[in-house]
């Protein structure tokens, strides 16, 4: 199992949603003062997949739009166009105090992923090996078990990210092509996916470590953005819920 990283910071973190047009400019401005990610593709993004978990009344998804100061993410990630040819799956608890953010990251082998689904299809801890690897499996499951979060649904999209170190690191990313399934085979085809977020727009993420700096004030400024309360997760939850009814009304 590879090293755990554990990341506490007062993390600015802001997002709009950007229409084609906006997006095309905007991105033209960001790579004047920011490099491309690196772990960016030939076509300069790539696919992240994430598998989310709540409780079964949707706790995660009330506290997240009510605004609620504390709270907890948890959700497992895959990367790359193929997720079944990932060499590794990210394990990831995200916490909220207040204006602070808390997250801890663990990237897993997919043959010690098979060990833990399963434990977690089970509902039961994974092997006494993998609990005593890093502090990110015992955090995860401790939630998980504490708040009874059993796996949601799947969120895929397409990511374009950059960033920029100085004192502080800046990171900006434009995702799109959301894709939502309640089939929750993280490394499996992706099936029953439906689009979640309109055709043509994307949504641009702003992450900075404590302040925002000027030529990002300037930009969003030039481009009037306005700062929305958007949520991957909630997009999805609100996707289903509208199927949902509509199969309801059809019956």
């Amino acid at each position: 199992m590879s090293t755990d990283r554990t990341l506490l910071f007062n993390r600015l973190e802001v997002k709009y949603l950007v229409n084609r047009t906006t997006r095309t400019a905007l991105a033209q401005d960001l790579a004047a003062f920011m490099r491309p990610d690196i772990h960016a593709g030939p076509g300069g993004g790539y696919t992240v997949r994430s598998l989310y978990f709540d409780t079964p009344d949707y706790q995660a998804y009330s506290e997240k739009t009510d605004g609620v100061a504390v709270r907890h993410k948890l959700r497992v990630r895959a990367y790359g166009q193929d997720p079944s040819q990932t060499p590794h799956v990210r394990m990831e608890v995200k916490s909220r105090y207040l204006s602070y953010i808390h997250k801890i990251t663990v990237d897993v082998t997919q043959q010690e992923y098979a060990e833990i689904e399963c434990a977690l299809r089970r509902r039961t801890l994974p092997p006494a090996r993998l609990m005593g690897d890093s502090r990110v499996s015992k955090e995860f499951f401790r939630l998980q078990r504490q708040y009874n979060m059993e796996p949601k649904i799947i969120v895929q999209y397409r990511r374009q990210a950059f960033e920029r170190v100085e004192i502080n690191r800046t990171r900006v990313n434009f995702d799109d092509e959301l894709l939502a399934t309640r089939n929750l085979d993280l490394l499996g085809p992706l099936r029953g996916a439906r689009r979640v977020l309109r055709y043509g727009y994307a949504i641009f993420e702003i992450k900075v470590d404590n302040v925002l700096p000027y030529w990002l004030h300037t930009l969003i400024a030039k481009y009037n953005l306005q700062n929305e309360a958007l949520s991957k997760y909630c997009y999805a939850v609100q996707s289903e819920v509208m199927v949902s009814a509509i199969g309801r009304e059809m019956m």
